[in-house]
């Protein structure tokens, strides 16, 4: 396996994971500047150059391979049935699978496809493909493709949340398929993602993360802007997470959380336990919150990744280990 540095840039913070022969020998996670992404965009692009280039430095990170996890608002992934045919022709009709999402001209974008299963008829016949597929735009691939190499990168690989999740998924011992649910608990939304074996299935968004709760405690101890309010967060700072509106907030993000696992559970899929990820991992009074009002067992990731260093963080570079592994 060569080796690879995968990096997850979110609203908040960039996130990096660096693969070594299979290993993740270093984890980093850094707070990105305020406004210098908003709802996934990145603002100013010569700024996150900047921003890439001290990490590279400042962290030793040697090795010029990288991967990228896009943000959910910058690439569409779905999954659907279609009817058994070649590749090409398979290659063709993708762009007409999103008509749904895309309305521009479909030339802008990049489409790429995995079958995950093959559907037979009565006869024993393929009849259909299981297909998960994605489509992003060319021109942020090309933006992407032009700030990683300034700062130094050679970008490789560029694949949507789900597939990074997949990636981690495949590195489990071959069995009879399990449902795992992989909870992210981020700065601006909380997502709930749900596979069978390395099968995705849906995914569910809570549309207010760990930003709600940085709302709250900014009002409450009167500062202004966003740095303030997470560095009280992350620290817990004079018992901020402990406030009665922030304690709403998790009561509110269980609810929700519970109520996708329930209509998971109806349509007949059964978990047996949450894979727990994302910066909210880190906030015990919401984790205890989720523990005592969800029906599952929570849980970290190192089920997905046995393989790496002592001190990495698995939690926080999820998404960017699953990236190396592309």
């Amino acid at each position: 396996m060569k080796n690879c540095v995968g990096f997850d840039i979110g609203n908040h913070a960039v996130h990096v994971a660096v693969n070594k022969g299979g290993k993740i020998v270093r984890s980093v996670s850094e707070r990105l500047p305020e406004g210098l992404v908003q709802s996934g965009r990145i603002t100013s692009t010569e700024a996150m150059i900047d921003v890439l280039r001290d990490l590279k430095r400042s962290n030793r990170l040697n090795i010029r391979r990288a991967s990228l996890v896009l943000p959910a608002s910058l690439c569409y992934c779905r999954r659907f049935n279609v009817a058994a045919m070649t590749k090409k022709q398979l290659m063709f009709n993708l762009p007409y699978d999103f008509h749904d999402f895309i309305t521009d001209d479909k030339s802008n974008y990049f489409f790429d496809y995995a079958i995950v299963d093959y559907i037979k008829d009565n006869d024993g016949n393929i009849s259909e493909f299981d297909v998960i597929a994605a489509a992003t735009r060319k021109d942020i691939v090309a933006d992407y493709t032009k700030m990683f190499a300034k700062a130094g990168f050679k970008l490789v690989t560029i694949i949507p949340e789900e597939l990074a999740y997949i990636n981690l998924l495949r590195r489990l011992p071959a069995k009879s398929p399990h449902r795992h649910g992989i909870l992210d608990i981020g700065h601006n939304a909380v997502r709930l993602y749900l596979f069978i074996g390395d099968r995705f299935e849906s995914v569910r968004v809570v549309d207010y993360g760990c930003n709600a709760l940085d709302s709250v405690i900014a009002e409450h101890f009167g500062v202004e802007g966003k740095f303030l309010p997470a560095t009280y967060r992350e620290t817990n700072f004079e018992n901020a997470n402990e406030l009665s509106g922030c304690r709403a907030i998790y009561s509110a993000m269980a609810l929700e959380i519970r109520k996708a696992i329930n209509f998971y559970r109806f349509n007949g899929g059964n978990l047996e336990h949450l894979h727990c990820c994302g910066g909210g991992v880190k906030n015990a009074a919401l984790m205890e919150t989720l523990r005592t009002n969800l029906p599952l067992k929570l849980t970290d990731l190192s089920e997905f990744f046995s393989e790496s260093a002592q001190d990495v963080d698995l939690t926080i570079i999820a998404a960017a280990t699953g990236a190396t592994l592309q």
